[in-house]
């Protein structure tokens, strides 16, 4: 077969199908030219999810006749003018195939008008043809609408999902382009009833009632304002509660100059800066910002512009590991519900901030270079001078006192629950992981100072294990010896050991031979992919487990307040050393709502005073 060049039209298809998979690309890429454009309002109209129609339309800059009709050309754009300039984009869009892609797998219609114009322009385009060009009376701005998505490409659409899935992805496009800008308005509708409206304002209350209706409700009162920067890579966002889990990483949204992006090294540093608040195969939620100078990031490495190259990847990494981590180690989000309460919600939600995490970030900053300014994204320019006032009137509301600190003990519950008394209510910690989490630390400080805290036994342990576990401790003592627990085959299945970090020193042998046996079976699940650091941490992790008090262990009262003050000084104190949480609230609300001391869910019940 010979080679020849395909008619105009196939091509447009072809390419088409790379940039506008479904109706939910139609949108990003038509809402991201609007952005481009200046607007300050944008309005999605769908029918059938978006399948038969997709209109948008915004109140930007709008454009001229011939800019119009050039606009429909394969890579016309007013983007960039020199091989140079790309390399520096700071704009949504650049290759100037969005429109021409729309309208050749649709039904397609532009009005557009540049503001004081006496008219505007009318274009209709069908399968890539263009049936009509005409003057047309219009307001400043521009509306775009895509009818019968992939009319001319059945093959395409029999791969469209129902309507209400498509709308799912529409609106969750939507949301990912309004995170970042919050000084505009978005509206969503599916014939005509709105789905998703989102009013323009200050960064503070706009972005956290974003994140709410990105990551759902419950994120109300749970999110940790986090900043950092490393190497001139700057990072800010929103950090949920570890007690928000998700059972994968679709709640982790990452943003670069205001570009929403996917990307596998950024997305593990967010898990790896969650990984000892979260159980073993839960997912965090977050919403972070990265801000990168433009030169150092190369937009043009995906169809749909969904993945960027870093210049420094390690640095945005090493930066979202500086943002996350302090405030979680320190337990900063079990002070954001109270915070929240103490501020209060308003329409925006602006009490689903929380001040934690800029102290612990600060000294992970380097220098204050401001590469916003270098970005023609109107919402990411001076994103934390317009929080300035904010951030510093929460963080007057934020108690000061550590949170365990402000606890004070009451009993014990079942000889497991310690029971105590909070600022918002009634507290129970769980004995056996409070004092896991301690013990893990130790630890892990012990196997950090390598020998430091190791202490040789006057004579040797001598423990009979199950033959395959006797050979994989006795492979693996080196890996062993490393964290404190050195010992040596001693035959028939049997394993001396002679010495122990200062926190195993004093278990019975009974309970060293059982943390020897979950050794072994810890060791034999590890992969080949499996990086040192997370081999010895859930080694340590096991080694807590057997080093800590139990469920069903009786505490002195000066035992347990010891524990619980020993909390706030131990960095994720707040979750075992497998993530499961270590302390559980019940605010005093709705404990008086389960007695009926609400007078409100009570009708009949008696008034305050007369009780």
């Amino acid at each position: 077969m010979r080679i020849q060049v395909l008619p105009e039209t196939l091509a447009n298809q072809i390419a088409a199908g790379e940039v506008v998979e479904r109706p939910a690309a139609a949108v990003k890429e038509l809402v991201e030219n609007a952005l481009d454009a200046g607007a300050r309002r944008i309005e999605v109209d769908l029918e059938e999810g978006g399948c038969r129609l997709v209109r948008v339309r915004d109140d930007g800059s709008g454009m001229g006749r011939v800019d119009a009709q050039l606009s429909l050309q394969r890579h016309a754009t007013s983007k960039l003018r020199s091989k140079e300039e790309l390399f520096s984009i700071a704009t949504y869009g650049f290759r100037g195939e969005a429109l021409p892609s729309i309208a050749a797998v649709s039904r397609f219609f532009l009005l557009t008008c540049e503001a004081g114009a006496r008219s505007g322009t009318r274009i209709e385009v069908e399968g890539g043809r263009v049936l009509s060009v005409e003057d047309a009376g219009a307001p400043p701005g521009t509306t775009v609408e895509a009818r019968d998505l992939f009319w001319n490409v059945p093959a395409r659409r029999k791969f469209l999902k129902r309507a209400a899935t498509e709308q799912a992805h529409s609106v969750e496009a939507l949301l990912r382009l309004s995170l970042p800008r919050p000084e505009v308005a978005f509206t969503l509708r599916e014939h005509g009833r709105v789905l998703l409206h989102l009013a323009a304002g200050d960064a503070t209350p706009a972005q956290a009632a974003r994140a709410e209706e990105a990551l759902g409700r419950e994120v109300r009162g749970r999110l940790l304002r986090v900043q950092a920067q490393v190497r001139g890579v700057r990072v800010h966002g929103l950090a949920a509660s570890p007690d928000i889990e998700r059972a994968n990483a679709s709640g982790v949204w990452l943003f670069v100059n205001g570009r929403a992006v996917r990307d596998r090294q950024l997305t593990h540093a967010v898990l790896r800066a969650y990984g000892e608040a979260m159980p073993h195969g839960r997912y965090p939620a977050a919403i972070l910002f990265l801000q990168i100078p433009p030169r150092d990031v190369d937009v043009n490495v995906h169809p749909t512009k969904a993945e960027v190259r870093l210049a420094d990847g390690r640095a945005a990494y090493e930066a979202i590991i500086a943002a996350l981590r302090p405030p979680l180690a320190a337990g900063d989000w079990l002070h954001a519900a109270r915070a929240a309460e103490v501020v209060g919600h308003g329409p925006a939600g602006a009490g689903a901030y929380a001040s934690g995490g800029f102290e612990h970030a600060a000294g992970a900053a380097e220098g204050s270079t401001d590469y916003d300014s270098t970005l023609r994204f109107p919402g990411a320019a001076g994103w934390e001078d317009r929080q300035s006032t904010a951030n510093a009137s929460q963080a007057q509301l934020v108690p000061e006192q550590p949170y365990f600190g402000g606890v004070r003990y009451l009993g014990q519950l079942h000889r497991t629950y310690l029971v105590c008394e909070g600022p918002r209510g009634l507290v129970l910690i769980d004995q056996h992981a409070a004092h896991e989490r301690m013990n893990y630390q130790r630890l892990r400080r012990a196997a950090a100072e390598h020998r430091g805290h190791v202490q040789p036994l006057l004579l040797p342990i001598v423990l009979r294990l199950a033959p395959a576990s006797a050979a994989r401790i006795a492979e693996s003592s080196a890996e062993l010896a490393a964290i404190g627990i050195e010992g040596e085959p001693f035959g028939n299945g049997s394993i001396a050991i002679k010495a122990l970090p200062a926190p195993l020193a004093s278990l019975h042998e009974s309970t060293l031979g059982a943390l020897l046996a979950d050794l072994a079976e810890e060791l034999s699940s590890f992969g080949h992919g499996e990086s040192l650091d997370v081999r010895r941490d859930a080694l340590l992790a096991r080694a807590a487990c057997h080093a800590s008090v139990r469920a069903n262990d009786g505490l002195a009262e000066d035992e347990a307040k010891a524990l619980i003050a020993a909390l706030d000084s131990t960095d994720f104190g707040a979750r075992c050393a497998h993530g499961r949480p270590v302390v559980a609230e019940w605010p005093t609300a709705e404990i008086e709502k389960r007695f009926g001391r609400d007078y409100e869910s009570y009708a009949h019940a008696a008034a305050p005073e007369t009780i």
